[in-house]
């Protein structure tokens, strides 16, 4: 179950560790007010399967503070490059914790999401080198991950 947590947050790694925060656009800022929030994840499918999206038996949630993420209450990515301008959306993750079976700090994940609403849809690589999905599908043996989530109201 950890191993597919990952897709919850992104996937393939795409640059080294060292590389800066780039200085995002006025829309992408924008973007990153309609992500804040607290996330619920109630759906993953991976290579066309469903997979479980609890923790340790748990709910799992993701909220999303300005340009950090985090994973329940710890810290787990910060998000260098947000890109609403393309179709479909494209945000970069890069992991500023260890989470063991799920993400190795230092890395940078690839991902495509959209909006709809209070519902988030991510998708992802969880095959290395595969670069940015350019779908929200899973086929079989493709090592995509969707994930969807539902904004909590407070």
């Amino acid at each position: 179950m950890l191993a597919t947590l990952a897709a919850l947050c992104l996937a393939v790694p795409a640059a080294p560790a060292e590389d800066k925060e780039k200085e995002l656009s006025e829309a992408a800022k924008k973007e990153l007010k309609q992500l804040d929030g607290k996330w619920k994840a109630v759906r993953l499918v991976v290579n066309d399967k469903d997979e479980e999206v609890t923790r340790d038996g748990a709910d799992v949630f993701l909220t999303f503070k300005g340009r950090k993420v985090l994973l329940g209450d710890q810290e787990v990515f910060g998000i260098p490059a947000l890109d609403p301008s393309t179709d479909p959306k494209c945000l970069d993750l890069k992991a500023v914790a260890d989470v063991p079976g799920v993400v190795g700090k230092g890395t940078l994940y690839e991902a495509v999401y959209k909006i709809d609403g209070d519902t988030l849809v991510m998708a992802l690589h969880l095959v290395e080198g595969k670069g940015r999905p350019v779908k929200f599908e899973s086929p079989k043996d493709s090592g995509v991950a969707v994930v969807t989530l539902k904004r909590e109201k407070n």
